[in-house]
């Protein structure tokens, strides 16, 4: 089924029923203060995160495709989302992206993404990407380590974060 990813899928813990919308206001990818930003607007899809991406010529990276670090973006908060949706506080460690097929500018991309298993601290994280045309165009894998919300919020005044 997937070129480099396991499939398997941790179920989102019962009685989480919606994802917030950001998760701080300035965040590049999903933050509504950064108006050159993604605009990520994610949302719970049984076990994973979804979220639809139509790249804006700003972003192009060859000529009328997107740039692979706006897709690599892409995928490490909609990855990130999947930590809200299992209430684990956690940063990037390891961003894997593998890129199936090129994405054309102003296409849209669908991205999912779910937890695919945990040991301790480490969440796996898996996610894929389709275009327009049905094509599985990118596989996405992460390792994420577990931290304490004083992680956070060390680094922001109250009320300046969003968890």
């Amino acid at each position: 089924m997937f070129r480099y990813l396991s499939g398997d899928v941790v179920e989102i813990p019962e009685g989480v029923s919606d994802l917030p919308r950001l998760h701080m206001p300035t965040c590049f990818v999903c933050g509504p203060d950064t108006v050159e930003g993604l605009g990520l607007d994610p949302r719970l899809d049984g076990d994973r995160v979804a979220a639809e991406m139509a790249f804006p010529k700003r972003f192009e990276g060859g000529p009328g495709l997107v740039h692979g670090g706006a897709v690599a973006a892409f995928f490490d908060d909609l990855m990130g989302y999947v930590l809200l949706a299992h209430a684990v506080p956690a940063v990037t460690a390891k961003l894997e992206m593998n890129y199936l097929v090129p994405i054309e500018l102003d296409s849209t991309l669908h991205g999912t993404a779910w937890l695919a298993h945990r040991d301790g601290r480490k969440l796996y994280i898996e996610g894929e990407g389709i275009d327009a045309a049905g094509t599985r165009a990118v596989e996405a894998s992460a390792m994420f380590l577990e931290v304490g919300l004083d992680h956070f919020n060390a680094r922001f005044e109250e009320g300046e974060w969003y968890p």
